[in-house]
């Protein structure tokens, strides 16, 4: 049962009666007019005879042919309960009374808080069927919480920021629904812990995005009536067999990471964060020769094993790479690709014949904001990058992981 009513108040005292003793409120903001605030007496003393004797407040309407003034005093009845600490599970709106303007005013002022709302009609009217409802014959509609269906805007919203990869946004906004939402709690609930999945997975953060995708019930949500969440988690199910690879992978250079590092700059390209998905394109270029010499040649470049060193590099690599302090020998990524090319190994022979180009990229990226320049990138830079690390034939595109995008 609510705590708190907010009541706007027409010229018939008899439907509020009904639906404030359906409610039984020991608060109540009535919403009046000049015209209507003596009814209030007579609402309380008809209450008061029944045994009802809730508190209340009362604001004044002045001028009811006024939208825009009776949509500031209906803010100020609907702040009456809010400031007294009245959660929106415990309040019902009935904008049965009053004239067209304050009905109107109350439910604009009230159905952004996510109260419900409630309505006193009837089948037998006056004047033939079009007045007002004859007293004893009232009957009590509550309707759903509005913000149910009005949500509707609000879901456009959450897709155009997840499809934009404004992944906190998103779940900023999912949290907001959530808050006012009554019918459909679970089902937001559910779809702000996925898009937080994204966030994380977006982070680096492979274990908490899974974490956060088994939270989500995936399973669940692709049985539910809304086509768009049902879409959004079987096309998510589908990414959870690759986030789980990641998680198994993590720490170590495999070929999962490459691919999750390569669709994270392209997610970077795309929001037009040139000089991060630069970066990402760098860090990719490295992770390959780690993962190459690690996987073919059991080789850490953290800790290069000295026998492994071809001897006409061994000199060169203890003096340049070796850790005085650790005593390991740790190559960077042009020592890596070094490395590679002596071993005979195709990447580092495909990177030994472009390295020119390599260096040129890589001399557009030092002069950057993110690395050593006050110049921006640009997109040809980004385009170049690319098309040199695909040309090395280590990844294939089509394995990238996608992130699904939520349908408007």
């Amino acid at each position: 049962m609510p705590k708190a009513m907010i009541v706007s108040v027409g010229g018939t005292p008899q439907p509020i009666i009904k639906s404030i003793l359906e409610y039984k409120p020991e608060f109540i903001s009535f919403f009046a007019s000049q015209d209507t605030c003596d009814k209030i007496a007579e609402i309380k003393t008809e209450l008061t005879k029944i045994g009802q004797q809730p508190k209340s407040e009362i604001t004044l309407a002045e001028d009811v042919n006024d939208l825009l003034h009776c949509h500031g005093k209906a803010e100020e009845a609907v702040e009456r309960v809010t400031s007294k600490g009245y959660l929106k599970d415990n309040v019902i709106v009935d904008y049965t009374g009053g004239t067209k303007n304050m009905s109107v005013a109350l439910a604009l002022a009230a159905i952004t808080h996510g109260f419900s709302f409630s309505y006193v009609g009837g089948k037998e009217r006056t004047k033939e069927g079009v007045g007002i409802v004859v007293n004893g014959h009232e009957k009590i509609y509550q309707s759903v919480n509005p913000w149910d269906f009005l949500a509707v805007e609000e879901k456009k919203k959450i897709a155009i920021l997840f499809n934009q990869y404004q992944f906190k946004a998103a779940k900023n906004l999912t949290d907001s629904i959530l808050e006012r939402s009554t019918k459909h709690k679970t089902v937001f609930k559910k779809l702000g812990v996925l898009i937080d999945g994204y966030h994380k997975w977006d982070l680096f953060s492979h274990q908490e995005a899974k974490e956060c995708f088994k939270k989500a019930k995936l399973e669940e949500s692709a049985e539910i009536e809304d086509m768009v969440i049902q879409s959004f988690a079987k096309a998510s199910a589908k990414c959870m067999s690759f986030l789980e690879e990641l998680v198994i992978n993590d720490k170590k250079p495999r070929y999962s990471l490459i691919l999750d590092m390569y669709a994270n700059a392209e997610r970077r390209f795309k929001e037009g964060k040139i000089d991060d998905a630069i970066l990402r394109l760098y860090r990719l270029i490295e992770m390959m020769a780690q993962e190459r010499l690690m996987t073919k040649y059991n080789i850490n470049t953290s800790d290069v094993i000295k026998d492994s060193i071809p001897d006409i590099l061994k000199a060169d690599f203890i003096a340049n790479y070796k850790n005085h302090r650790t005593g390991k020998i740790e190559i960077p990524q042009t020592a890596s690709f070094k490395l590679l090319n002596e071993l005979n190994d195709n990447l580092g022979k495909i990177f030994k014949t472009n390295e020119s180009r390599f260096l040129k990229i890589q001399s557009s990226r030092n002069y950057s904001y993110l690395a050593h320049g006050l110049e921006c990138a640009n997109e040809r830079t980004y385009l170049s990058f690319r098309e040199f690390i695909l040309a090395l034939k280590v990844i294939n595109t089509d394995d990238a992981p996608v992130f699904p995008e939520m349908a408007l």
